[in-house]
């Protein structure tokens, strides 16, 4: 176990470092125009859900605001991560889609606590690094894969940048796959099934 937690702890670091610099290399029009909407191939997973997770991005993390355009556009309802310490638990409460109705939370702009708490049928994730077979690596606070074990019948999507994908993500008995993974390069889902954008 302690052999796992290290090589998570590796690749943690090395592709931390590897997603800011792609980031930063990218001229801010470039990163405008990325990840505008989910791709068609993505659309099963989230047309039945009513309410559709999404994060707000810090620097590094692919960006979700167009996401959460269109997302409106298509008349879901939106939620974000919500905690009310940095130990968590981490739930879900609703968003309205506007800046103005965030409040600064542990880990950065979160919606404000009166806001009804809420279970996403679908949830776009953050995340540091995947692997092809849907394996996941999370930023180590074990926040999404808590919430995740809780609701087992939520549609779990990636979102990353393609410098982001590892040989194989070490994975734990508890670690959940994702059923899909967008890229600004492609769109991985479960058997290696592959869509290029």
């Amino acid at each position: 176990m302690t052999t796992l937690i290290s090589k998570k702890r590796e690749l943690r670091r090395a592709m931390r470092a590897a997603r800011l610099a792609h980031w930063q290399a990218l001229p801010d029009s470039h990163r405008a125009l990325i990840f505008g909407r989910p791709p068609r191939i993505i659309l099963p997973l989230i047309e039945h859900a009513e309410t559709v997770g999404l994060y707000h991005a810090m620097p590094g993390e692919v960006p979700t605001a167009r996401y959460a355009d269109h997302m409106l556009d298509m008349g879901k309802m939106m939620a974000l991560p919500w905690t009310r310490s940095a130990e968590g638990p981490m739930i879900f409460r609703l968003w309205t889609g506007s800046e103005q109705t965030l409040e600064q939370g542990p880990w950065g702009p979160q919606p404000h606590a009166a806001m009804p708490q809420v279970v996403p049928g679908a949830l776009f994730m953050p995340l540091v690094a995947f692997d092809s077979a849907m394996g996941r690596l999370g930023q180590g606070g074990g926040h999404y894969d808590a919430w995740c074990a809780a609701n087992p019948d939520t549609r779990r999507i990636g979102l990353a940048w393609t410098v982001q994908q590892a040989d194989r993500v070490p994975a734990e008995p508890h670690d959940m796959p994702l059923d899909a993974v967008i890229t600004e390069q492609q769109v991985l889902l479960p058997h290696n099934e592959r869509e290029f954008s």
